[in-house]
């Protein structure tokens, strides 16, 4: 607790100097009655017309049986995250630069969660964009959000990635390419040739991506597709749709997904053959209250890794990405083949609070021959935002324990940010 109470003095105090930073800013751009972000006359205004954002973020994880070891014990926090500058668009052109940094606070070595562990400092985003109407094509140090090549922005600093991007269309009807030559992973501040899985260097992925949304009367159907290729690794293929009843107070929505996992080139996590079905529905209990049951089948391929499981090079022990059912504190892909269930409510209590609870249970195995993890997970959260003069600031606590066949001890983690957007 004395760590906590530590770390929330020096969050405030970096909040502080955020919330002048943001109040000048703001001060200094809008004294120009010419500035607009979204087309300047001149490349003076391009950079006098930019502006800043970041996300600064205190992190307290305690952990209890780590993952199963019995009598590890975690206690770690840290603070830090990201600024950024990115200017107004001169000619459809715009640029973008962030800043990142995580610190550590009185850190035992005996106790660290490896997530809040090392000290990060280094540039982030750096990049050049152009937009022309519906087309956007952005080049550099990025965020991306693709299927299992994500920012998994929890954690204290992002996972960026180095590549290209296009995107022509909108969020629902869209035609998208992406080439990835290194990335960041959440634990580094250096853009890596490597991936979650270990040193082996690769020469990236790419994705090729479509998305469609067409009205039916009453109802909407949407749905994506998308090929990713990870060099030696895996070449995926994901598709999910989901149907909604638009015009319904409940507004109930019926979603599927297909993933299939092959092998590419040398194939450095092992033989890839993995297939997985997936289903979802969701609705609103009321006007503040939303539900979701999620189910997922991995089929079993004995001579394949995982025992038919997805390998996920940038999402490795870090995130289930698109998964529907998924547990928080791991992650679906890495736990093996067979059924997956989980079910979500969640309470909008006020504009200001926000409480929920998940249950997760993975009936899932790792090798051929061996016994399903029956791996359970009871976890409870809450969020509070704070409105007024604290505008951008959030709480947030979540406590969870997850329990497994294969081991007597129960895994407690109880996770607490203190986070200011701006």
């Amino acid at each position: 607790m004395k760590k906590f109470n530590v770390a929330l003095t020096l969050l405030a105090g970096v909040i502080s100097q955020a919330c002048l930073l943001g109040q000048a800013q703001a001060a200094t751009f809008s004294s120009s009655a010419a500035c607009n972000a979204d087309s300047v006359d001149s490349l003076t205004e391009m950079f006098s017309c930019g502006s800043v954002h970041g996300s600064l973020r205190s992190l307290y994880y305690s952990t209890h049986n780590a993952y199963f070891s019995h009598g590890v014990s975690q206690d770690t926090i840290s603070y830090g995250g990201s600024v950024k500058y990115s200017t107004a668009k001169y000619e459809g052109f715009s640029l973008g630069v962030s800043g990142i940094f995580q610190r550590g606070i009185a850190h035992n070595q005996d106790h660290l969660v490896s997530e809040l562990a090392d000290n990060e400092t280094g540039v982030g985003e750096a990049y050049l964009s152009w937009h022309y109407q519906n087309f956007r094509i952005t080049a550099g140090d990025q965020h991306l959000n693709l299927p299992f090549v994500g920012d998994y922005d929890w954690r204290i600093t992002p996972s960026l990635f180095r590549g290209v991007d296009a995107n022509y269309g909108d969020a629902e009807n869209f035609l998208h390419a992406t080439k990835v030559t290194r990335y960041k992973p959440w634990g580094d501040d250096q853009f890596l040739r490597t991936t979650a899985y270990g040193d082996e260097r690769t020469n990236g992925m790419w994705a090729l991506g479509a998305g469609r949304a067409v009205q039916l009367d009453n109802k909407k159907l949407t749905g994506q597709l998308w090929s990713e290729t990870y060099t030696d690794y895996t070449r995926i293929g994901y598709a999910d749709s989901f149907l909604s009843w638009t015009d319904n107070a409940a507004q109930p929505k019926i979603g599927v997904q297909f993933i299939r996992g092959v092998s590419d080139g040398k194939a450095l996590a092992g033989e890839v053959n993995s297939t997985s079905y997936g289903a979802q529905f969701s609705m609103n209990l009321s006007p503040a209250v939303q539900w979701s049951l999620n189910y997922d089948h991995i089929a079993a391929n004995s001579n394949a890794y995982g025992n038919g499981a997805l390998v996920t090079p940038y999402a490795h022990n870090i995130s289930s990405g698109p998964y529907f059912a998924q547990p928080f504190f791991t992650s679906t892909q890495d736990l093996g083949s067979g059924n997956a269930y989980s079910t979500n409510l969640n309470w909008t209590t006020s504009e200001t609070l926000s409480l929920g609870a998940q249950y997760s249970f993975m009936d899932l195995t790792a090798s051929a021959g061996a016994s399903s993890s029956n791996q359970s997970e009871y976890l409870v959260y809450g969020t509070y935002s704070f409105d007024g003069v604290l505008k951008g600031l959030s709480l947030t606590d979540q406590f969870g324990v997850q329990t497994v066949s294969t081991s007597d001890s129960s895994f407690w983690q109880n996770r607490v940010t203190l986070q200011y957007n701006f």
